[in-house]
């Protein structure tokens, strides 16, 4: 049920006229893998294979679940509802500075740079904040 770690690019998958085909080489996985790449998003072998030959379409709720692998979101619980929220912090925030850079001009690649780093340094904390939640404690490798 894992995908390989190597990095395709979307650009890689955008040839591929099946959403869920393009999805799948987009994760790494290969056309053997249909019913484990359905897995992941919680879709039956059966109705991967449908999907991946074009016989049915994606629904709404599968083209999130999709958004959500692809991210490497876990599954919502309560418990796991403060790492998405962070999640969906750090993404609210990355995207409005980069569109907001890419209005810009040459001047603003510093501005780019250090916005970056700090979104960077952001996601370290949060992460941080994460991590000493579950623990119930903060680990030694973040106390200074």
């Amino acid at each position: 049920m894992t995908a390989t770690t190597e990095v395709i690019l979307v650009a890689d998958a955008d040839n591929e006229t099946n959403d869920f085909r393009a999805w799948m080489k987009a994760m790494g996985f290969n056309a053997k893998q249909v019913g484990q790449a359905g897995e992941l998003i919680g879709m039956a072998s059966a109705m991967a294979g449908r999907t991946g030959r074009s016989e049915r379409e994606l629904t709404e709720t599968e083209r999130l679940a999709m958004s959500a692998a692809t991210a490497g979101l876990p599954a919502w619980s309560p418990e796991a509802a403060a790492e998405i929220e962070a999640i969906r912090t750090l993404y609210t925030m990355l995207k409005r500075e980069m569109d907001q850079a890419g209005a810009g001009s040459g001047a603003e690649v510093d501005a780019v740079k250090t916005t970056r780093a700090l979104i960077r340094l952001s996601a370290i904390h949060l992460s941080a904040g994460i991590l000493v939640t579950r623990l119930g404690s903060t680990p030694a490798c973040l106390s200074a």
